[in-house]
């Protein structure tokens, strides 16, 4: 197997906070587990290359660019549990995505270090697209937008000669995959837009992924955390690389599964 890929620390680390809002939600606020979370980020926010996001800020930054709303489109295909839980906040603003599908999908890492897009259900993602795409217009809305992996194999699989509009929204993501999919005669759209070389000049992340087994799907570690990978943590964390790693295996041990388990817990994204 090859060895997890080095990343170097980036000028700017944007981390979208969204643990504290789950662990708020399950645990409650005087909670021990909420008391390790508050630590945690306190500890994540203090090193000198973070900036802190919310998914407010993002949502904000979007609305701000459509002003009238986007027109309506026939069809929205959410990426995800996030991306349909998107597509529907939008949807209440704008009114725009009427006919929303989440495509069941999700990222695998291969032992060589690349990564395959997989379905999450017995049907197909080839499958599911059919079912899902019969009209000309069509919404992409998904969290983030990095290298753009996830976006350009599911464009790849789309039915161009059937689809005459195709624009894609993201809350957060890299200026320079933004370009790329206009270049490639994409509408894209992303919240807070992040400008500069990927994982050299801007990274993002997510406090969950941190902690949440799952972040990461492997071949021979099973389903594992962003802070399983310790060389990651400490390229994104140098200052605080010991003490941020301890809260979040003890966080991950005490929380157990990162997945819903209440309606309040599905609009976590």
């Amino acid at each position: 197997m090859a060895a997890p890929y080095k990343i170097p620390t980036p000028t700017l680390l944007y981390v979208h906070e969204n643990l504290l809002p789950h662990v708020r939600h399950r645990f409650g606020i005087d909670s021990y587990e909420y008391q390790l979370a508050t630590d945690f980020i306190a500890h994540i926010a203090a090193e000198k290359n973070v900036r802190m996001g919310t998914l407010e800020e993002q949502l904000g930054s979007l609305y701000l660019q459509f002003f009238p709303p986007p027109g309506t489109f026939d069809v929205t295909l959410g990426f995800g549990r996030k991306g349909e839980v998107l597509a529907r906040m939008l949807n209440r603003r704008w009114g725009c995505f009427p006919h929303i599908h989440r495509l069941d999908i999700t990222r695998y890492e291969q032992t060589d270090g690349s990564h395959v897009l997989k379905s999450k259900t017995d049907v197909s993602i080839e499958e599911q697209i059919k079912k899902a795409v019969t009209s000309k217009s069509i919404a992409i809305v998904d969290d983030v937008l990095f290298t753009g992996f996830t976006a350009f194999s599911i464009l790849n699989l789309l039915p161009r000669h059937a689809c005459d509009c195709i624009h894609l929204f993201f809350t957060r993501g890299m200026e320079v995959t933004r370009k790329s999919l206009e270049e490639k005669g994409h509408r894209a759209a992303v919240g807070v837009c992040l400008k500069g070389k990927i994982e050299e000049d801007v990274s993002t992340i997510s406090s969950m992924n941190l902690v949440s087994k799952g972040a990461i799907h492997t071949p021979t570690e099973g389903d594992i955390s962003y802070a399983q990978r310790q060389e990651w943590v400490e390229a994104w964390f140098p200052a605080r690389t010991k003490r941020i790693l301890d809260l979040a295996h003890a966080i991950t041990d005490l929380v157990k599964t990162f997945e819903p388990t209440s309606e309040s817990e599905e609009t976590i994204v």
